[in-house]
């Protein structure tokens, strides 16, 4: 337990003292409160970003059609379709329902593995295991919907579809890798011996094949992306949708996902001198994803962006430019600033007649032009925004600081300062430069402000990376695909507003301190 002797010589510090009377002054202004809790939840965001967005925020990471329109606002339209992944297990992290159906079904088997330490290392094996002379079935299915073998093994995912209008395009991916034995492996023929499918199957039993498999197979798990066309959706989906006659062909709203591991008629046009009944081996299929995205009209929590973007994810990291950018772009003009400004201030004479005709020269020339020069010219990294926005940005606090130092210098603690053989430097920035700081704190915050629009200015005209999430670059894709002429006005207000309230907390924040640190107000 800590001494109370130590505890009571802490609080009774100066610096806790001076913050106690700081916070006590700080709190009683209601706008300091509300810009300071803004900026905690800026801050949050920002650290928080990869929890919280839901894709990759790259401004190309393509995860939907352009232009979709947030899924809140499927509120005002019940029938619209939210896109989203609607299988609800697409990592087989539970034990699927499996299926053995014809006169050689004891061929097949299955097994499920769940790791309890990485659910995406689950997976299901689908086997068929095959002794020479054992037979195969083969009743082919004129209209091509089944496989050429009536026995044959599969897994099952269903779900529900909630919309009483079909999707306007589906994705369906299978991850999967083939394990092969025995002839199956060595004989040149043995990967057109079996295939892999996919059906739709709606709530009244129809099955509807939209993927079979080729060889060449590997063990290595591999991304298969089936894009379905108009009749596969519309077989899997149109039984569910009401018709015009307010009837529904399907008893209910389910549609089902089979994946299935059956042999194939293939073997009896191409074996020639290989029969049949001479092979033995087996094969094994690994799946471990199954997955179903149904596209709509909405997407997400602020729908996608001219590139079919996650808009949410991009605007969350954004928040990481914008303050990164602000308050490094800032902090380094400040310490510039306060050189410049305190060595002017103090020596006066000539070093400060050089130094404030050079803070002249830049404060005529247009801050923005030059600023997309030297972006253009430096590069478009995240480290020259910075040095771009800070070589224009501390010429106003070096006059801040100048005019604060020339009234310090001739007081008498200077005075005493130099009496007793104090440095320069010692006497600048030991005894003058606290001096300066309450008027410092309120010009910091401030500053930032300039800052985030500068940034957002030079990404809004396309000088910034391109590959960096940021809300001007959100503004400036936007404007220059004609975000608003499309109807998509998330992709313009939610980035404007985002600068908007950042600026204004650290106004509400840089006045506050302004008042609080500056004994002229304070007097007031």
């Amino acid at each position: 337990m800590a001494n109370p002797e130590q505890s009571k010589s802490w609080k009774d510090s100066n610096l806790y003292i001076g913050f106690k009377d700081f916070w006590n002054e700080y709190k009683r202004h209601k706008i300091g409160i509300l810009g300071l809790l803004i900026l905690i939840l800026f801050t949050g965001m920002a650290i928080a970003a990869p929890q919280l967005a839901t894709h990759d925020p790259s401004p190309t990471n393509k995860v939907a059609p352009n232009f979709l329109a947030p899924s809140w606002m499927s509120f005002f339209d019940p029938n619209g379709v939210v896109t989203g992944e609607y299988i609800p297990d697409p990592f087989l992290v539970e034990a699927p329902s499996f299926t053995k159906v014809g006169p050689y079904a004891d061929q097949f088997s299955a097994t499920h593995h769940a790791s309890e330490e990485n659910f995406t290392q689950s997976y299901v094996n689908l086997t068929w295991n095959y002794a020479a002379g054992s037979g195969v079935s083969i009743d082919v299915d004129p209209e091509k919907q089944m496989p050429d073998s009536s026995s044959f093994i599969y897994f099952t995912q269903s779900f529900d579809w909630p919309f009483e209008r079909i999707p306007s395009d589906v994705n369906m991916t299978l991850e999967y890798g083939v394990t092969l034995t025995g002839d199956f492996k060595t004989q040149e023929l043995g990967g057109i011996m079996f295939r892999v499918y996919i059906w739709l199957i709606d709530s009244s039993g129809n099955w509807h094949q939209v993927y079979h498999s080729s060889s060449p197979y590997t063990p290595t798990l591999q991304d298969r992306r089936i894009d379905l066309s108009y009749f596969d959706i519309a077989a899997g989906w149109g039984g569910m949708v009401i018709g015009k006659d307010g009837t529904q062909e399907d008893p209910n709203d389910t549609l089902t996902v089979a994946v299935g591991l059956a042999p194939t008629k293939n073997f009896d046009d191409f074996l020639g001198d290989h029969p049949w009944q001479y092979y033995n081996g087996s094969v094994t299929v690994q799946v471990t994803e199954i997955s179903l995205i149904a596209y709509g009209e909405y997407f997400g929590l602020l729908g996608t962006t001219d590139k079919g973007a996650d808009a949410w994810s991009q605007l969350v990291y954004g928040s990481r430019v914008s303050l990164t950018i602000g308050i490094l772009a800032t902090l380094l003009s400040t310490i510039v600033g306060v050189v410049v400004g305190m060595a002017a201030g103090y020596f006066g004479g000539r070093i400060d007649e050089i130094l404030m005709r050079t803070v002249d020269f830049l404060l005529v020339i247009p801050g923005l032009p030059l600023m997309m020069v030297l972006a253009a010219f430096l590069g478009p990294s995240i480290e020259n925004i910075i040095i771009v926005i800070s070589i224009l940005g501390w010429t106003g606090t070096s006059r801040i600081v100048r005019s604060q130092v020339m009234a310090e210098k001739n007081k008498a603690y200077v005075e005493s300062a130099r009496a007793i053989g104090a440095s320069d430097t010692y006497i600048m920035y030991r005894h003058i430069f606290p001096n300066v700081t309450p008027i410092l704190f309120a010009d910091i915050t401030l500053g930032v402000v300039g800052a985030i629009l500068s940034e957002s200015g030079l990404a809004f005209l396309g000088l910034t990376d391109p590959s960096q999430p940021s809300w001007g670059r959100m503004l400036a894709d936007a404007q220059g695909s004609g975000g608003f002429y499309n109807g998509a006005w998330w992709v313009v207000v939610f980035p404007g507003l985002m600068i908007t309230i950042l600026s204004l907390a650290f106004t509400f924040v840089g006045h506050t301190l302004d008042q609080v640190l500056n004994p002229r107000l304070r007097e007031r």
